[in-house]
């Protein structure tokens, strides 16, 4: 399990990099077809940790960008 977590982190770390700005999680999970969405928040979470990425709320959306500095 913990290597299907690190793929899929590793398929949302590229998938923030090419998009090179903030995306809602909502359009995160329609751009990974076929992952579930437990898995996809699981991989949110394991980048979080590692201060990878940011994610914040602005109005009902919630937002993932990739950490700078």
């Amino acid at each position: 399990m913990k290597e299907q977590i690190g793929q899929n982190a590793g398929r949302v770390w590229q998938y923030l990099e090419e998009t090179g700005e903030p995306v809602t999680v909502s359009s995160l999970k329609k751009a990974l077809k076929g992952t579930p969405e437990s898995q996809v928040y699981t991989a949110l979470g394991w980048l979080a940790r590692e201060d990878k990425v940011d994610i914040y709320k602005n109005k009902r959306a919630t937002y993932v960008r990739v950490m700078t500095g």
